[in-house]
């Protein structure tokens, strides 16, 4: 991991933004997993980070692989939405599809209400955009598996 946090300090300082992508609920992931991932995308401080939860999308392997399980594909195509109230990611041999749901949006609002972030967004893009992300965390994404 130091090596990440070496090129991407090093991509920084010279200028150029980077948006970190990170996956929660892959097939052998754990909370600790999860939270290995989030804790390297606050180290990481990205200017911004996308967060998701595994889902098997047609065509891609995951789908060959949940298609033959019971219950783990979504029933209709909102449910492959990543913000959509019907999303339904991927189980993981260790969590419900919901865990890692929860443990996705929970990482959103904790990445992008950490300090370290808030004091950087605010330092390179100035104190409008740092107060149009404190407005943005004021939204709820509402979600039918975790009971909203």
């Amino acid at each position: 991991m130091n090596d990440i946090n070496k090129i991407v300090k090093t991509i920084q300082n010279e200028g150029i933004r980077i948006i970190g992508n990170y996956i929660f609920g892959l097939p052998d992931d754990t909370v600790e997993t999860m939270e290995e991932t989030f804790n390297m995308a606050i180290d990481l401080n990205c200017e911004y980070a996308n967060f998701y939860s595994a889902m098997a999308y047609p065509g891609s392997e995951l789908y060959e692989w949940a298609s033959k399980k019971d219950g783990y594909l979504p029933e209709s195509w909102t449910g492959f939405a990543q913000h959509g109230y019907d999303t339904q990611p991927l189980p993981t041999k260790y969590l419900q599809a919901k865990e890692v749901l929860r443990f996705r949006d929970e990482a959103f609002s904790k990445y992008y209400s950490n300090p370290g972030y808030m004091e950087m967004l605010e330092r390179k893009f100035g104190n409008k955009v740092r107060k149009h992300m404190e407005k943005m965390l004021d939204i709820n994404v509402k979600r039918r598996i975790l009971g909203d």
